[in-house]
């Protein structure tokens, strides 16, 4: 089950395909991330409890699942920062095995704005950030507007359109505070 912390901003998942194993809430085997972005630090984050169903070793969470709800992470804020993007690279560290069924903390947040690409860390950590799981960080390629479609958002193109020029406002004020 996860869980919005705090305010919900425009999301990721509101103009993405509905079957997307990341974020789509009609995907059944899915994980149906579901991050918040959080204006005054530019970082998207939510809780997560994994299924056993996601079990590499007996009890703990698969790292290639990690993997995903983190790429999920940065992908989603880069979302919320107005840009339609494809994965680049990412590299994890898995600093401890992390346990299925218990709730912890997904974070992302943006590092630097290249030319045609967003570069951000996350990390996975318990819920009162003590202990880290998984640190990562990734590169995402910003997708030119004439990708932008109704077979990629599926359908929503128009709701699509309007998110993602609010969130661009958002995003002029973030990248200022940071290096670009």
């Amino acid at each position: 089950m996860n869980q919005p912390i705090e305010n919900p901003s425009k999301h990721g998942y509101e103009i993405h395909h509905d079957t997307c194993f990341g974020c789509g809430k009609e995907n059944p085997l899915g994980l149906v991330a579901d991050f918040t972005f959080h204006d005054e630090t530019g970082e998207v984050n939510f809780t997560y409890s994994f299924k056993r169903m996601y079990n590499g070793a007996p009890g703990f969470v698969h790292g290639g699942i990690l993997s995903t709800v983190l790429d999920e992470a940065m992908g989603g804020l880069c979302f919320h920062l107005g840009y339609i993007v494809m994965t680049d690279t990412m590299s994890f560290k898995f600093h401890k095995a992390t346990p299925v069924e218990k709730e912890l903390l997904v974070r992302a947040w943006p590092i630097k704005k290249a030319k045609r690409k967003v570069l951000l860390e996350c990390e996975l950590t318990s819920l009162d950030g003590e202990t880290l799981y998984v640190k990562g960080e990734g590169a995402f390629h910003i997708l030119p507007p004439r990708f932008f479609s109704d077979k990629l958002t599926g359908g929503k193109i128009a709701i699509a359109n309007e998110l993602l020029s609010v969130n661009k406002l958002k995003r002029a004020h973030l990248f200022d505070r940071i290096e670009t």
